[in-house]
């Protein structure tokens, strides 16, 4: 391991220490339940602790060879290896790793459950769940509760509670149909987000489906739906003429257009958004010159012009940057109320010298993460003092990281 800089210390990643309200008398480690009460926020084979326990999982795209890495102790564990990866999805507790074979399920042995008013913060042994073996598994997703892998020849989506997945039993509990097509269903609110077929290859639109597959939200026109994030508003979808927001209030579903600004002809729509986890801001790549970003809250879009063209962006949610990768390998920050770059910093190789697999970012409350595919690094970032790189480290492989433990 090879660090730039001394390890922060154990306060990870700058976050305040959140210790949730209910914590009963401050103890990290909670025992079984007794017959009489079940302390609040039990996890059965699960220890709570005082602050997140967040890592990075990294893997090898070809072999699937994949490591654990604590961000607390820098220790770090072999997490298998699942064969050549076409993709992981990461729900909370459990990465979800799509392979030719199917879906994998790992459980990475630390996740942040979100109460609104207070937090708790879980561990585990990682290790494999199981298998989800389904035909031509395409886009995996889920809300933290439940888990929709979609069979893109079959038309339908195979829905698993996490209630289940703790227990180490892969059980399907139900099933949401559609038609074949490249599409999507994606858990939201105890119900279900899924698409129908426009040209019957492609998603046309999206409607809301209950446990029972029953439409409770007629469709809502969404033509070339790329990607989804899942805010603190509602779901949005990249849409090719704006974005679909969905939201749930007591019950009932609704959908409303962010269209793009008038003038925003000739620019590209986003494909790719991202963001931090429970932040309403959403940022992704247009084009040659410029990136997207998205406030949910306000239901408003802004273009930002770059120095030159983009890999990747995320947006940190603050109202005050957003973190874009330069093709040139260099890292910026751009306020997305005045479109200025307020900081710039060289930091991988050009990503043309990426050999086909792109850097990713990834952004907490405190650090941003950016791999680099051809060095087999993740840089630790101190996105507020200036892009100082706090940390940097080696690791077997960085074709896909994702940071576990939020």
């Amino acid at each position: 391991m090879h660090r730039t800089i001394p390890k922060l210390p154990v306060l990870l990643l700058g976050l305040p220490l959140l210790v949730s309200a209910c914590a009963a008398s401050g103890t990290a480690n909670q025992t079984a339940p007794g017959a009489d009460a079940t302390p609040h926020g039990y996890v059965a084979g699960a220890q709570e602790n005082p602050e997140p326990q967040n890592g990075l999982l990294t893997f090898d795209r070809e072999t699937g060879e994949s490591q654990l890495l604590s961000l607390l102790t820098d220790e770090t564990t072999d997490a298998g290896t699942f064969g050549p990866v076409d993709a992981v999805h990461q729900d909370g507790r459990y990465a979800l790793v799509t392979t030719q074979d199917g879906v994998k399920v790992f459980d990475t042995g630390a996740w942040t459950v979100d109460h609104g008013d207070h937090v708790h913060y879980y561990s585990s042994t990682p290790g494999p769940v199981g298998d989800i073996t389904i035909p031509d598994a395409g886009v995996v997703a889920g809300d933290g509760s439940s888990i929709a892998v979609f069979s893109e020849s079959g038309g339908y989506a195979s829905i698993y509670n996490h209630q289940d997945l703790d227990a180490r039993q892969v059980v399907e509990s139900a099933r949401i149909t559609s038609t074949p097509h490249e599409g999507v269903v994606i858990p939201y609110e105890g119900h279900f987000i899924a698409s129908t077929a426009g040209d019957g290859t492609a998603p046309g639109g999206m409607e809301v489906r209950d446990a029972e597959n029953h439409t409770v939200l007629s469709e809502q026109p969404c033509a070339g739906s790329s990607s989804h994030a899942t805010t603190r508003v509602g779901v949005v979808l990249a849409c090719t003429d704006g974005a679909l927001l969905i939201t749930e209030d007591d019950g009932q579903f609704a959908a409303e257009k962010i269209p793009y600004p008038a003038d925003a002809a000739g620019i590209p729509p986003a494909t790719r958004l991202e963001h931090r986890k429970g932040s309403n801001e959403l940022s992704a790549p247009a084009g040659d010159g410029g990136i997207w970003h998205l406030n949910v809250s306000k239901r408003s879009w802004k273009y930002l012009k770059t120095p030159g063209p983009v890999a990747t962006a995320a947006a940190v949610g603050d109202g005050k940057r957003v973190l874009a990768l330069g093709v040139d390998g260099s890292l910026m920050t751009l306020n997305p109320s005045s479109g200025e770059v307020t900081a710039q910093a060289p930091m991988i190789a050009p990503v043309s010298a990426q050999a086909g697999t792109p850097p990713q970012l990834r952004i907490d409350a405190g650090r941003a993460y950016l791999s680099d595919p051809a060095g087999s690094t993740v840089r630790e970032i101190d996105y507020a003092d200036g892009l100082r790189v706090a940390r940097t480290f080696d690791v077997p492989a960085a074709d896909i990281v994702l940071e576990t433990g939020l």
